[in-house]
């Protein structure tokens, strides 16, 4: 499986064994700032183009689903107190 924290300055790869383990890891100065429009894709493939053939699971987090992210994802409502915040 393969774990991606796309920010909004870096992008971090993360290899996982099936027991969760961290095998290998990459970063890259590809945030979403320094994609252009339509590049998303050809930016993921040249970062973990060593690493899986055929590709692995693929699961990304971070800024990737922001709305300057290759794909927007929706906002979720989360009860307060599943937060850990104190009331108020």
């Amino acid at each position: 499986m393969i774990a991606i924290d796309w920010g909004t300055t870096h992008l971090r790869a993360y290899r996982l064994a099936a027991s969760g383990d961290i095998e290998a890891r990459k970063i890259a100065a590809k945030g979403i700032m320094s994609i252009p429009p339509g590049g998303f894709a050809a930016a993921l493939e040249e970062l973990l183009k060593e690493w899986s053939d055929p590709p692995d699971p693929i699961f990304m987090s971070g800024m990737i689903g922001s709305r300057q992210g290759w794909l927007e994802a929706p906002m979720l409502s989360v009860p307060r107190a599943c937060m850990n915040l104190p009331p108020g």
